[in-house]
């Protein structure tokens, strides 16, 4: 009988590892559980809630497209998980068995400020986005100044910048910048930080974008509280500061959901109750339990004065999918063989007119590598690189043979490495 694996969410960490497992075993039965109908390209949410593009040009809806490629598809969220049956409980009551368990669900928001939910918004989400491209639709009729920014404990800062520089470009372009003052507030302790400690000449590069675009920033603080007019935050020595805005757009932090805490302290991290896993990013307690994204508990690299969490990045996402493909399809055919993601990343900074780009290996320090650039050509390839994702995910083949080539030849990144001791913390050298 072919081994049923399970995977918890329908995004790019979610599909990725779906496609790998069914190129790799033509055999094996393969269920996605998502509540979220559709699948979301989330590195244009920024452009979603611009304007820039629409909903149906950056989403495909699972229920037509899972089943074409032999995945099945449960159109609900995980409610519980028993580790020690092997079973899953969705938000309707369906139980589900497994031989393998993928959690690839994304992370719970938490809006930690007070008055984050209810007065700002994020583009974390393509609801989020939407419902700021509302907001802008309205702030450009009787505009004013616009804080962007992240709390305490974020890890994804990349949207943040952005869309600050996006909004300097469509503000330009509304011949209405100058009414608009932008102030980045940000718990990094300095910008270009990232949560990664700097990447490169990340800190020098972000201040010159910030200078020649006019943007005010302030590091290295406590966003507390969101008001309809105005953004509250806190430095080290607990003075109080106000930043008057018509608009804000604060990054949340993230948390592993409540179907992940369901499964247990040896599953979820008690701190975050993100999922527990090792270098191949398999959990150490139940071998047939993995972890693939934003979902997965990575250290941060280094600690703050204010907390801030390791980014997880799209390409990060998919190494940590083939990694945990070859892994489940090596455990069926008693291969000893065992992969960690190299956790490599390319990143572009789109700025409206041009871009930013940048290239590390591994992500996380120390690096062998960093690559810097910016112009023209990098806006053109992240637009070029939106449709081609797309076009992989409707053709369902994540990594096909030239990309992984191309990557090689171009970059020297492998993506997978063979790791003979998968035990420790994900992201450490095997």
């Amino acid at each position: 009988m072919s081994k049923h694996v399970v995977i918890l969410g329908g995004g790019i960490g979610g599909i990725a590892t779906a496609y790998n497992l069914r190129k790799m075993d033509s055999n094996l039965r393969i269920t996605v559980v998502s509540g979220r109908p559709y699948f979301g390209f989330t590195p244009s949410y920024p452009h979603l809630a611009l304007g820039w593009r629409k909903f149906e040009d950056i989403s495909i809806p699972l229920g037509s497209l899972l089943p074409k490629y032999g995945i099945e598809y449960v159109p609900e969220n995980g409610e519980k998980i028993d580790p020690d049956n092997n079973k899953l409980w969705t938000t309707s009551g369906k139980e589900i068995g497994y031989d393998y368990l993928i959690i690839a669900t994304g992370p719970k928001l938490v809006f930690g400020a007070e008055g984050q939910e209810q007065y700002s918004t994020s583009v974390c989400t393509a609801e989020h986005a939407l419902e700021l491209q509302k907001k802008l639709e309205e702030f450009y009729k009787n505009p004013g100044p616009v804080v962007v920014g992240a709390i305490p404990g974020v890890s994804c800062f990349g949207p943040a910048y952005e869309f600050a520089l996006m909004l300097h470009y469509e503000l330009k372009k509304k011949n209405i910048r100058h009414k608009v003052p932008i102030t980045y507030i940000t718990s990094e302790p300095y910008i270009g930080h990232m949560g990664l400690g700097g990447v490169g000449p990340s800190r020098r590069i972000m201040e010159d974008l910030f200078a020649e675009r006019s943007i005010k920033y302030v590091a290295n603080v406590k966003i507390t509280k969101v008001e309809p007019d105005k953004v509250v935050y806190e430095d080290l020595n607990g003075n109080i500061y106000e930043e008057p805005c018509k608009l804000s757009m604060l990054m949340p932090r993230f948390m592993g959901p409540d179907v992940v805490a369901s499964a247990g302290d040896k599953v979820a991290n008690p701190a975050n109750k993100m999922v527990i896993v090792n270098k191949c990013f398999q959990n150490p307690t139940y071998k047939n339990i993995y972890g693939v994204g934003v979902v997965t508990a990575i250290p941060p690299v280094e600690q703050t004065p204010i907390p801030t969490g390791a980014p997880k990045t799209g390409m990060m996402i998919e190494q940590m999918a083939m990694a945990v493909a070859k892994n489940i399809v090596g455990d069926i055919r008693n291969s000893t063989d065992r992969y960690a993601p190299e956790l490599s990343a390319i990143c572009i900074a789109d700025m409206g007119a041009d871009a930013g780009f940048f290239y590390a290996r591994p992500v996380l320090p120390p690096r062998a590598e960093v690559k810097f650039g910016k112009g023209r050509w990098a806006h053109l390839i992240k637009s070029a690189f939106e449709k081609y994702f797309m076009w992989k995910v409707k053709r369902g083949n994540i990594a096909p043979w030239f990309e992984e080539e191309g990557l090689k030849i171009v970059f020297g990144t492998k993506g997978v490495v063979l790791c003979p001791d998968c035990s420790g913390t994900p992201g450490q050298a095997c």
